[in-house]
């Protein structure tokens, strides 16, 4: 374990040194200080005058949600992006030879990122949160964005093939989050194209209620990181 965490101060030293890492890891907190501080201005200074001051009311928990995604999503994109750039200097696979192997190079650039973004998450929303959120949907929305950044760091490492197209796949893995908001805004049968994205079950639970939902998306997340480690540990061997 002292290997590992000696190895994952190692990739914090890198993400130091990139002033892009540094406001990727910020985001999600300048995000939640918008959120928390502008969207009441917004609404008393501006929709108020228009005569639509509770307006975005009905939305104060996707922004909470967006908070916990930025959370979960932003801290394993940078996992993703030190993995990408240990690939293109070639100390990937030296470090995955090491003492520590491979589990514990992919425990200090994956696990430990994700674990760092639940905790971040458990403070951020509850900090940043236009309404109360109870510890059942708290714990609900830290867990499911956390899968959600494995799910980013390994489709990011696994498709990409160097740090460059490792950003444009990263952009592009933000849409696996935002199908959580797809039961919420668009209705009728087209909704379930995206039903193959566990968060789109999430989303589905958070109108509902239903205990169905999370099993299905617990099932979606453990095929969607199975399929991709089996991509990545074959790409890093």
């Amino acid at each position: 374990m002292k290997s590992i965490c000696k190895m994952f101060g190692f990739m914090v030293k890198q993400i130091s040194q990139e002033m892009m890492m540094i406001m990727l890891l910020l985001a999600p907190v300048l995000a939640g200080i918008f959120f928390r501080v502008g969207i009441p201005l917004i609404e008393d200074n501006v929709l108020a005058r228009y005569g639509l001051g509770e307006l975005l009311i009905p939305y104060y928990e996707l922004f909470s949600w967006l908070i916990a995604m930025l959370t979960g999503m932003l801290f394993a994109f940078v996992g993703g992006l030190v993995i990408l750039g240990e690939i293109d200097d070639g100390l990937a696979k030296y470090l995955m030879v090491t003492p520590v192997g491979s589990a514990g190079y992919i425990a200090s650039r994956i696990i430990l990122p994700a674990i760092c973004s639940g905790v971040m998450a458990i403070i951020c929303v509850p900090a940043f949160s236009l309404v109360d959120i109870g510890i059942g949907k708290l714990l609900v929305m830290v867990i499911s964005t956390l899968l959600s950044g494995v799910v980013t760091t390994l489709l990011v490492v696994a498709i990409s093939s160097n740090k460059v197209e490792g950003m444009a796949v990263g952009k592009l893995s933000g849409l696996f989050g935002m199908t959580l908001f797809v039961p919420l805004l668009v209705k009728g049968g087209i909704k379930y194209v995206f039903a193959v994205f566990p968060m789109y079950w999430i989303g589905e639970w958070s109108l509902s209620g239903k205990l169905s939902y999370i099993m299905i998306a617990t099932g979606e997340y453990i095929l969607w990181i199975y399929w991709l480690y089996r991509r990545f540990k074959n790409k890093m061997t």
